[in-house]
């Protein structure tokens, strides 16, 4: 009661003072968007023992047609707007929120890269700055400044952050051994063209584990992840239809709008890359149908229920280090 008196009170204080009351922000010297921007990102406290490390979404670029000035693909600058509309995981004052009283540490996404770039591209006239990787860095070194011995820890995003959670996931887990550690990607599957150069273009940072390929699917990071950290709990969402994961994938082959073509091709690839991790026993998936992007900035996230499983029980279990099942339509 205490605490859930206090949020209410950071609410208040919220409404009449803005952001600030409820998210701290934090600057990063040196940190920059795409388009040569300030960086920060942003903290609301709770318990220390108990911490969320969550990499926003928002697109990616690639070339000289995605990357341009006036491209819709992917976030030029720091913005907040989950904690604005305080919906699903964001809403603070929820008792029903898996991490109601968590510290919440929100790492915003500007730099087209899937928060893994370590270059400043010239396309042709015009820069971008790829520097994800400062910019999460420092998010995560915050938090381990901080939070010195944590007992639990979810890492995790949407969209381009659940990119940002899975390749960020080996510096937690190396330096969390003593916590009970999640790493749960939500709607970000890496369904790819053999061809795609991103990875390649942004110099992109590769997570630290054994077995890797130089340039490793998302599938395949799951499952040496969950190999190499077998205390761990790793997981995935998507629905079997995602129409932003599809638009993406119609972008790299370079179609504006997707054929229903590309829509199956991905469907047919989200479902492998999705299965394959599933050999690892501390790796499971919430397979839920239908073409909505996204779950845990979305009210949905209280709702959601495929066969007698809800999706917010199957999140709360996934939070607390416990064994949660295995789900598809």
């Amino acid at each position: 009661m205490r605490r859930f008196l206090a949020l209410l009170l950071l609410l208040g204080l919220a409404l009449a003072q803005g952001l600030e009351a409820v998210w701290k922000a934090v600057e990063v010297p040196g940190g920059v968007c795409s388009d040569g921007s300030p960086y920060r990102f942003y903290v609301s406290p709770g318990d220390p023992k108990k911490v969320v490390i969550d990499f926003q979404g928002g697109g990616a670029c690639w070339n000289a047609a995605t990357c341009g000035p006036q491209s819709q693909t992917y976030r030029k600058r720091v913005d907040v707007q989950e904690l604005l509309l305080a919906q699903g995981i964001y809403n603070r004052l929820s008792v029903a929120n898996p991490f109601y009283g968590w510290t919440h540490v929100f790492v915003p996404y500007c730099t087209g890269d899937l928060h893994v770039g370590r270059a400043t591209v010239d396309y042709g006239g015009f820069k971008v700055h790829h520097q994800g990787a400062r910019n999460a860095l420092a998010a995560l070194e915050y938090v381990f400044r901080n939070h010195t011995n944590p007992e639990k820890v979810f890492v995790t995003g949407c969209s381009a952050g659940a990119y940002g959670a899975v390749f960020w996931a080996d510096k937690v887990l190396s330096t969390y051994k003593n916590a009970k550690v999640a790493v749960y990607g939500d709607a970000g599957v890496g369904v790819r063209t053999p061809d795609f150069p991103g990875f390649t273009v942004w110099n992109s940072r590769l997570p630290e584990v054994p077995g890797l390929s130089q340039n490793p699917e998302v599938a395949e990071i799951y499952l040496a992840l969950a190999k190499a950290f077998p205390q761990a709990r790793i997981a995935q969402y998507t629905t079997l239809l995602d129409g932003t994961q599809i638009f993406f994938y119609g972008l790299m082959k370079g179609e504006r709008t997707p054929s229903e073509a590309t829509a199956r091709e991905w469907a047919e690839g989200a479902m492998r890359a999705v299965l394959a991790p599933a050999q690892a026993e501390n790796y499971t998936f919430y397979l839920a149908p239908g073409s909505q992007h996204c779950i845990l900035p979305r009210p949905e996230l209280y709702t959601l229920k495929v066969g007698e499983v809800s999706f917010l029980e199957w999140l709360r279990a996934l939070a607390e280090g416990k064994v949660s099942p295995r789900v598809r339509p």
